[in-house]
């Protein structure tokens, strides 16, 4: 029988190259068109179900909407979810815009990474890809202001993914959260743990959470070290419940992403996890019957 040790190692192992795996079948996808897809209703999946949640929409409505566009956050403002969710990177002169990957092509005609391009000449990029980014014509890069004051405006919380991972840019983000006021209700998260000690460093409360794939000790430790959650990819961690329960011993913050099947949901749920980012879950069927009337019109 093999030793417990060798064990976690080849689990450990395996869930890398799962990973690795898992990215560049990501990265390849993402240069193919963006398909709308099908909106649920959280009320409709847990009927009378009363713990919890905090549903965030991931992108903004990208499930229907060009992902990271105003539109997009303002059609998940107007659903009602709690935390609209971004990504950012700084530009060339010192604009924070809104855009998920690094290289504007999938997103946006042309080629290069975003953060070697000015906002002005961000602005000339076409976007030609998104969920229906056929009825969005005319559609550019959105900037941080910009969500911020969308966020503000159906009050929705700022949940704030740095991409960018450029400690020396940290002063400037900060500021532009300080000077927006939301430093209160804003929630930073980011992959980079170089970046989120470098924002810990600027402000001992704002809340941060730790991005990662797999759930480890190690991932954990590192978060409680700066004061951060922990938000994790629901699917890769739904078969290891003891991995979550740890982020909860820890008395840590546990959300997780991306979920949009009503089996996924109920997964978390169980593990007791109230924050959920999701593409296509809407908080009410209320709010998605809405919007399907007015795409309608």
């Amino acid at each position: 029988m093999r030793s417990t040790v060798t064990k976690l190692a080849m689990a450990a192992t395996a869930a890398v190259a799962s990973s690795a795996l898992g990215g560049v079948i990501y990265r390849h996808m993402r240069y193919k068109k963006i398909q709308p897809k099908p909106l649920k209703a959280y009320d409709e999946l847990r009927p009378g179900d009363t713990r919890e949640i905090h549903l965030t929409a991931h992108r903004g409505l990208s499930a229907v909407c060009p992902e990271n566009t105003a539109p997009a956050f303002t059609a998940a403002g107007k659903a009602g979810f709690y935390a609209l969710e971004c990504d950012t990177h700084c530009t060339t002169d010192g604009v924070w815009v809104v855009l998920h990957d690094g290289q504007i092509k999938t997103m946006f005609e042309g080629s290069g990474d975003v953060k070697g391009y000015s906002y002005p000449e961000m602005l000339k990029k076409k976007m030609v890809n998104g969920a229906n980014i056929d009825k969005y014509p005319g559609t550019r890069i959105c900037t941080l202001q910009e969500y911020i004051e969308i966020c503000k405006t159906y009050g929705c919380r700022p949940m704030i993914e740095v991409k960018d991972p450029r400690t020396d840019k940290m002063a400037s983000l900060y500021a532009l959260l300080r000077e927006n006021g939301i430093l209160e209700s804003c929630i930073l998260i980011s992959f980079h743990i170089a970046v989120l000690r470098a924002l810990r460093e600027l402000d001992a409360d704002v809340e941060m959470w730790y991005l990662v794939e797999y759930i480890t000790g190690k991932k954990i430790a590192a978060a409680k070290a700066i004061s951060a959650g922990v938000a994790f990819c629901a699917q890769y961690n739904a078969p290891r419940p003891e991995a979550i329960r740890k982020i909860h011993e820890a008395g840590l913050t546990a959300a997780c992403w991306t979920v949009d099947s009503k089996e996924l949901l109920e997964k978390m749920m169980d593990a007791g996890v109230h924050y959920v980012t999701t593409n296509s879950i809407l908080p009410t069927a209320a709010a998605r019957d809405k919007l399907a009337a007015e795409a309608d019109r």
